[in-house]
């Protein structure tokens, strides 16, 4: 009986197998190799001046004997094919990258779900500060980590220094800032959050201010506005429509369409509001809503992580996202700020930021800077590790149990003013202040 072929396992072959028949073909100018949403793969092959396609038989037989049932058997020259279906296949050929051991192969994988993953770069909405507030997304592969009480810390200190902030709960599937930062110590929000804006945001005499609500008992001389994700708790007697209206929201659009929700929600905030600051508190794990807010329209990500492998595995992906594919596509990283959670105090506490600061520099250099040689100018290079200001430099918070018991976030809130969370606030303000100078 054969062995079993796995998905990944035979579209690992097919690109081999296409790169070494390349090898004996010069004619042959470009191969796409598609990836369907089955995982089935097909090829179409490219010729120079669209002249005949050298011998495809061994191609084919290759294929067949390494992929298995996930062979379409298709080989196709385009140059063959009718007019529609051959611009399909340019537009495709023009929209991948090259494969790094083979600049003549470009794989196109489709997908079901989870599309701003995988799409191309969404551009940032406008330059930070100069002609909008900065769009800061935290963000953490695990739950538990403490991102929305960083989130929460950084609008608190923000607003007592005089300052509009702005905060939108995006963790749609388990909704925490909006209550964290509620307009009373009842846990009072908003009627309506952001899933009924992605909803609505077409709809004629939207009311803007119906999605938001203010947290004053932290805000000081400041203002914090919160869009919570929505209602979870209905009135007495009522069901909960919740579940419902995610159930409608579209996450899959495209993070680069000007006219998705999310375009028009960031630019409504910044007309209308006027915020110093728009914060989003992120989903975890690989989750369309984080997959937006990772596609590069931020302008800082922060990344909260631990010593832990699974931690890791997540950030990994992060990187690649921020770093790596954005450098292949000659395009510069995406700023990030790496945050160290949960380290424990006194002895091992120096253990883990040892290790830690380990871990984010080889991550680093493996999955977001450019080689030295890159331009300095446009590019994080592994020549600019020695900084302070590094990417990959972690800023650590030590556990405090007080953050994990409190009842309502007026008692903690000078905590979070001061200690690690005030440094990490003073270090995202210092990337906007000197940017401001430039």
């Amino acid at each position: 009986m054969a062995a079993f072929i796995h998905s990944d396992e035979a579209r690992s072959a097919a690109a081999k197998a296409v790169r070494d028949w390349l090898g004996a073909e010069p004619d042959t100018t470009s191969a796409l190799l598609l990836v369907d949403l089955f995982g089935k793969l097909r090829v179409v092959l490219f010729s120079k001046g669209n002249s005949a396609i050298g011998d495809v038989a061994p191609l084919i037989d290759g294929l067949a004997h390494v992929c298995g049932p996930w062979w379409t058997g298709d080989a196709l020259a385009a140059s063959s094919l009718d007019e529609n279906t051959r611009s399909i296949f340019v537009a495709a050929l023009e929209a991948s990258r090259p494969d790094e051991a083979e600049a003549r192969l470009h794989i196109v994988d489709r997908h079901r779900s989870r599309t701003a993953w995988f799409s191309d770069t969404a551009p940032q909405p406008w330059a930070a500060p100069k002609d909008g507030p900065p769009i800061i997304v935290f963000y953490s592969f695990k739950g538990g980590l403490g991102r929305s009480t960083l989130l929460a810390a950084f609008a608190i200190q923000r607003a007592r220094a005089g300052q509009r902030v702005c905060v939108v709960d995006f963790d749609l599937d388990s909704p925490g800032i909006g209550r964290l930062l509620s307009a009373d110590s009842d846990g009072l929000t908003a009627q309506w959050g952001l899933v009924d804006f992605l909803l609505e945001h077409q709809m004629p005499d939207l009311q803007f201010n119906d999605y938001w609500h203010r947290c004053d008992r932290v805000s000081a001389e400041g203002e914090i506005r919160v869009m919570p994700a929505g209602r979870l708790k209905e009135s007495a007697g009522e069901n909960a429509t919740y579940p419902d209206k995610l159930g409608r929201v579209d996450m899959e659009e495209s993070p680069a369409a000007h006219e998705s929700g999310l375009w028009k929600l960031l630019n409504r905030i910044r007309d209308e509001m006027r915020p110093d600051w728009i914060l989003l508190d992120a989903r975890t794990g690989i989750s369309e809503p984080a997959g937006q807010l990772l596609s590069g329209f931020s302008h800082l990500h922060v990344l909260l992580g631990t010593i832990q492998e699974q931690s890791w595995l997540g950030l990994d992906i992060v990187l690649d996202r921020l770093g790596k594919d954005r450098i292949l596509a000659d395009e510069p990283q995406a700023e990030v700020l790496l945050v160290q959670a949960m380290v424990p105090v006194n002895e091992p506490g120096q253990w883990a930021r040892k290790t830690f600061a380990g871990q984010s520099e080889q991550a680093f250099e493996d999955r977001y800077y450019a080689a030295a040689d890159a331009s300095q100018d446009r590019f994080w290079t592994v020549d600019d590790k020695q900084s302070q200001d590094a990417p990959h430099v972690p800023w650590p918070i030590e556990y405090d149990p007080r953050l994990a018991s409190f009842g309502d976030i007026s008692e903690v809130a000078d905590a979070l003013c001061a200690g690690s969370h005030g440094s990490i606030g003073a270090q995202i303000v210092s990337r906007f202040v000197a940017e401001e100078k430039l």
